[in-house]
């Protein structure tokens, strides 16, 4: 359900600073928790070693996006966040505070003072802006791909559509974008399933239920005689080069980029909202391991054999593990680690040769939505 309600009138707020005598710019940056990149990129300082008392310094604000549950009010949020429902209301272009729906993403305004976790948490797949000067764009107000291709030599808009998986041109102010990168939608690889053989069963029908050949069966499963299959036998399927989709019937949306931690962290994969304990399967073949961390929670990592590594995060608990094939049910979702409090949701990321890359294409191409 990708279709949700973007009430997203995204606005960086920010504030100004004037410049102290014996200041420096790092300083300013650890007074506002914010990093000196963002500084240096918000005022367009050409050397961040040379500011001068009574110089105004614009301080970036940063957003949070909450995502509406069943039961929430726009009250409630705006407690948790400790922000006020007017507030909030004329951040999103609310005109009825009473009339919100489930699905909904709401944007807190910066300056809030709730938990800092937000509806989504954190996870280690979060990357950190100021170890990335240079490679990535944070969006203004008012920009658009082709602005920002405009800013920057040899980038063009198409390129870092492709590089942060925009499948629609749709960007956010605060969102954090690559200037350049491999545009990636996952193929799949082999895998397969099982089939338990009920009463009646002939294998030529079981064939063609799954779009196989009887001789593929014959020969996965050591049959000697196709004519004879017994009730309660479990049957090796083959599926051919599939992708699978990790959770089904989840709500998502292409929140790559999105700011966190007061803007010195940006999401680095896709939060798949779901109910608590929806299996996690796995997208493709390859090697699992498994992963207890404060911040992940209980979380995988699989390298696939179609060369991407995939991460998941915030789990309820744990699945198969080691060697698994495509559509393998790997773990539950829930909401450990920081994501403790939020509602149950899989973060989702993927790496190809070790460049993070955006899995809101490959969700959609494979029907995830």
């Amino acid at each position: 359900m990708v279709g949700l309600a973007l009430v997203l009138a995204v606005a960086v707020l920010s504030i100004d600073y004037t410049v102290q005598r014996g200041d420096t710019l790092g300083a300013i940056a650890r007074e506002h928790d914010v990093s000196l990149s963002d500084l240096v990129q918000a005022n367009r300082i050409s050397n961040p070693n040379l500011i001068y008392p009574g110089q105004k310094i614009t301080i970036p604000g940063s957003d949070e996006v909450h995502t509406v549950v069943f039961g929430d009010t726009l009250g409630r949020i705006a407690k948790k966040y400790g922000a006020s429902v007017s507030r909030i209301a004329a951040a999103n272009d609310i005109p009825n505070p009473n009339l919100i729906l489930v699905g909904q993403q709401i944007l807190i305004p910066s300056g809030s003072s709730g938990s800092g976790s937000g509806p989504t948490g954190g996870s280690s797949s979060e990357r950190t802006i100021s170890d990335r000067t240079g490679q990535v764009h944070v969006v203004k107000r008012g920009e658009s791909l082709s602005k920002i291709a405009a800013q920057y030599r040899g980038v063009t808009a198409d390129g870092i559509a492709a590089a942060n998986g925009i499948v629609n041109g749709t960007i956010y102010a605060g969102q954090a974008l690559y200037l350049s990168g491999p545009g990636f939608v996952a193929s799949g690889t082999a895998g397969e399933t099982s089939y338990r053989v009920d009463r009646g069963d002939r294998l030529g029908d079981i064939a063609h239920q799954f779009g196989v050949a009887v001789n593929s069966l014959v020969s996965l499963n050591g049959i000697s005689n196709p004519n004879l299959i017994r009730s309660g036998q479990v049957l090796r399927i083959p599926t051919g080069s599939k992708w699978v989709c990790p959770v089904d019937g989840a709500s998502f949306m292409n929140d790559w980029g999105f700011p966190r931690g007061g803007g010195t962290r940006y999401h680095e994969g896709n939060d798949l909202f779901v109910n608590r304990g929806t299996p996690v399967r796995a997208p493709v073949s390859g090697k699992l391991t498994q992963k207890t961390g404060t911040i992940g929670g209980l979380q995988f990592s699989l390298d696939g054999t179609d060369g991407v590594r995939y991460i998941g995060t915030h789990m309820d608990k744990f699945g198969k593990k080691g060697k698994v094939t495509a559509g393998d049910i790997i773990g539950y979702v829930g909401n450990s680690g920081n994501a403790i409090g939020t509602p149950p949701h899989l973060h989702f990321g993927m790496y190809h040769q070790g460049t993070p890359i955006n899995p809101y294409p490959s969700l959609i191409a494979h029907g995830c939505n």
